[in-house]
């Protein structure tokens, strides 16, 4: 009869050495918020934390963060080319004067828009709902009924929001 009990620790022992081999999305929003000075939901903060579902691959040296416009940042990873955008909400933090609230919102909360989604060779155009209120560039929640799931979109006109890849 094996003795299988033996393996038990060497597995074990093996097991916690190894790395895991996708980005911990917690610690992306944990460096976000000490970024941003501000915690996820906040105002000035990150709108919602990072999917737990991305996999994205562990990036060798630090994930990289940079402003993208009034509302975005950028976490990305040069060494293996990732890249992915966190809306922020707007409020007082030490970057949200950087960025200036001076734009006039082209879109209001609850105002039906267009969402139009756009890829190389073709477009589609869907009626939606603003969650929020946004000017020129923002991203802001939309969604097209009450149980429909939200997703974020930038405004890129009057009463218009897109989605690019």
């Amino acid at each position: 009869m094996p003795h299988y009990h033996f393996l038990l620790p060497i597995v074990s022992v093996l097991s916690m050495g190894a790395a895991a081999p996708f980005e911990d999305t917690s610690l992306l929003d944990r460096q976000v918020a000490a970024y941003l000075g501000a915690g996820v939901g906040d105002a000035g903060g990150a709108h919602a934390p990072i999917d737990p579902r991305l996999k994205l691959k562990r990036c060798p040296n630090a994930a990289e963060i940079s402003e993208t416009n009034r509302n975005a940042l950028q976490v990305s990873c040069r060494t293996l080319g990732w890249r992915i955008f966190v809306p922020i909400r707007l409020g007082n933090n030490r970057n949200s004067q950087d960025r200036g609230s001076s734009a006039e919102p082209l879109v209001q909360r609850n105002q039906p828009v267009t969402l139009v989604i756009r890829r190389s060779n073709f477009s589609i155009s869907y009626g939606v709902i603003a969650q929020e209120s946004g000017a020129m560039g923002d991203y802001i929640p939309v969604r097209s009924d009450r149980k429909s799931k939200e997703l974020m979109a930038r405004v890129s006109g009057a009463g218009e929001v897109e989605m690019t890849p």
